[in-house]
């Protein structure tokens, strides 16, 4: 009795484009961020490759890169707030380069503590992800794709393998590209957390659908 999760991180949206700060603050997606998301539902398809259920993050970059991948694959979608990114406070709306900066005569929040002022916490992202894998573990077996974005996707691979949330600033990420995915898959028999794939982009470099194979 396996689940095998997808993680995806969204296409390339406006804001990526533009060195915006997102969290929850709304884009859509860029041109090269649709390329993106067609190119990798071309890659699947050619694969055989399909879902249960495509489950989505609401926020616009993801629903566009679900509604594309749903359009090819002939899956249907689910939206759940709990796969919308980490809200980033204060800075959401602000450009990277200022952002960045923010902390440099401060001292970062510990875990525990709200980032940029009023966002969400390292701690409170880390659960959040675990409660994300925990609601499709009680869900049938089977394939799902999980559309979503780079920092929430990260808590959900942290908590999936046990490493504790990040307590730095300048700690190791679990980085996602813009349709960068994961597999991940539970063997609720042992029961384990495998990890077989991490920031997959082949579908961005392998050439036409034609040459595509195995990627895991």
């Amino acid at each position: 009795m396996t689940h095998r999760i997808t993680l995806l991180r969204h296409g390339l949206s406006v804001a990526n484009r533009d060195g915006i700060v997102q969290g929850q603050s709304d884009f859509p997606l860029a041109e090269e961020g649709i390329k993106q998301a067609k190119r990798l539902a071309e890659f699947w398809k050619a694969r055989n490759v399909n879902f249960r259920t495509i489950i989505s993050s609401p926020l616009a970059r993801a629903k566009q890169t679900a509604e594309i991948i749903a359009d090819v694959l002939g899956d249907n979608i689910q939206y759940n707030d709990i796969w919308m990114e980490r809200h980033q406070g204060d800075a959401q709306g602000m450009p990277y380069e200022i952002a960045k900066d923010w902390y440099v005569n401060k001292t970062h929040p510990s875990i525990h503590d709200p980032i940029y002022n009023t966002g969400e916490s390292e701690w409170e992202l880390y659960c959040r992800g675990g409660d994300g894998l925990l609601q499709l573990l009680r869900l049938v077996p089977d394939d799902y794709l999980i559309v979503s974005h780079g920092a929430i996707l990260g808590a959900a691979l942290r908590s999936a393998l046990g490493i504790p949330p990040r307590d730095s600033h300048n700690a190791a990420r679990l980085s996602f590209d813009n349709t960068g995915y994961a597999v991940l898959k539970y063997e609720s028999d042992l029961p384990r957390w495998n990890l077989h794939a991490l920031n997959q982009t082949c579908h961005l470099t392998c050439g036409s659908p034609e040459f595509f194979g195995s990627v895991e």
